[in-house]
């Protein structure tokens, strides 16, 4: 038997398209698989392997809780991770797994020869014996391995609804984007596969509603196209945020959406200009207009403090384009969290700006009559710290049921500092 397992919740799992599309997978190779969550994976006995997918670093604690009870029922299993994590910065958890998967496995035979115990492809890192890995990607996005029926639940993170992969990696130039990094190049589907997709996914997994998926879902050459042949199928469509300097009357139009979420991510010109985020105020002022035009009853806003160079009066200027937007819409909400420098991108050995915390207390009690939400800071600081920490972290992670047990023991050992001060990790990682 072969468990796929998500390590966190099932309404957040079945909205990671990564389980869909290893179920998928790994069926193919005549395998008995199952896909197992938080709240399931006790259940998972006698497994020969058993694959963990790393989407976000704070779900490594539930991930070494799982590994630690499954070693005991299924002894002979071999724990295996992957995911974006894995292609980020693998060194913390190196203590914990037996193999690490780096990239994307579509269109190969790695984890089928992984279940064999064939662990000659160069886009494997075993613990203690690699020195150089490769990442392994498909060329091009297909058909042949995506999962046409898929689990969906109302419980879901975007409900009961068919994940539609437009595209994987983005074209723009972000400077902070680990996606851009790792999913490099971009590449989008064919229209008529993602129709394809579309209508039998609707069909077999009975919803009606389905979710885009991808990095900028305004990017895509055909995404105007693919909409009004969703409306045909007279189905909700839910995309991600959107790219101000994507959106169009034809676009929205053919969204019919509520909310429209946008991501500045700088709330002044020249911080924008500096992280090359390529959004101007005028782009999203015209983003503002259609959405009033096309009767869109809330607006959401992402950004991020602690951004180098920031300064005062780039903040007093996310507070003063929020307050226009809020003249213009009776609900605005806004999500903000401090930058978190990524391994493989031009922040790579930013510091981690410990002033976000005061920051972001400023922007909301400067903020009257809008939602502000933000992450817990200790949540902040441990991404910051295992996004580019070493193998010494095992140390800490072995002890730490959660995240703010692991930033108190880095600050009880006086190293919590010094792994916010850049990247630490060192790995031969070819992406």
């Amino acid at each position: 038997m072969i468990s796929i397992i998500y390590p966190n919740s099932f309404k957040a799992g079945i909205a990671c398209l990564a389980t869909h599309i290893l179920l998928t997978h790994l069926s193919k190779f005549g395998y008995n698989v199952g896909a197992y969550f938080l709240e399931n994976y006790h259940l998972v006995r006698g497994a020969s392997t058993i694959f963990i997918t790393l989407q976000y670093e704070n779900d490594y604690f539930n991930a070494i809780k799982i590994i630690r009870e499954l070693r005991e029922k299924n002894p002979n299993a071999l724990f295996v991770a992957g995911g974006p994590c894995v292609m980020e910065n693998l060194h913390p958890l190196e203590d914990f797994f037996d193999v690490f998967i780096v990239g994307e496995i579509e269109d190969s035979d790695v984890m089928d020869k992984v279940v064999r115990r064939d662990f000659s492809d160069s886009c494997l890192y075993i613990p203690n014996k690699t020195k150089k890995v490769k990442k392994i990607y498909p060329k091009r996005l297909g058909i042949e391995d995506y999962p046409i029926k898929q689990m969906t639940h109302e419980k879901g993170a975007y409900g009961k609804a068919f994940l539609l992969e437009i595209g994987r990696g983005c074209p723009r130039r972000c400077r902070f984007c680990l996606a851009r990094a790792i999913y490099y190049p971009p590449r989008f589907r064919k229209l008529d596969d993602l129709i394809y997709l579309a209508e039998r996914g609707v069909k077999e997994s009975k919803v009606n509603k389905v979710a885009l998926i991808a990095p900028s879902v305004g990017d895509y050459k055909y995404i105007v196209e693919l909409c009004n042949y969703l409306n045909e199928l007279n189905v909700q469509i839910s995309p991600s945020s959107l790219r101000a300097d994507t959106i169009t009357d034809d676009l929205l139009r053919a969204l019919k959406l509520k909310t429209l979420t946008i991501a500045p991510e700088a709330g002044s010109e020249r911080l924008r200009e500096y992280i090359r985020k390529d959004i101007s105020l005028e782009d999203i002022r015209n983003a503002i207009e259609l959405a009033k035009k096309h009767g869109i009853e809330k607006v959401k806003l992402y950004f991020m403090v602690g951004i180098p160079t920031e300064t005062e009066d780039d903040i007093k200027e996310l507070i003063s384009l929020c307050e226009s937007i809020k003249k213009e819409f009776r609900k605005v909400e806004i999500t903000i969290n401090p930058l978190i420098p990524k391994p493989h991108t031009d922040f790579e050995n930013v510091p981690f700006d410990i002033e976000s915390k005061r920051k972001i207390r400023f922007i909301e009690k400067n903020l009257k009559n809008v939602k502000v939400e933000y992450e817990n800071f200790n949540s902040m600081l441990s991404q910051a710290v295992l996004a580019r920490g070493d193998k010494k972290l095992g140390n800490y992670l072995k002890i730490s049921k959660n995240y703010s047990e692991f930033v108190r023991y880095l600050k009880r050992d006086k190293v919590l500092d010094e792994y916010l001060k850049g990247l630490k990790a060192k790995t031969e990682m070819e992406l």
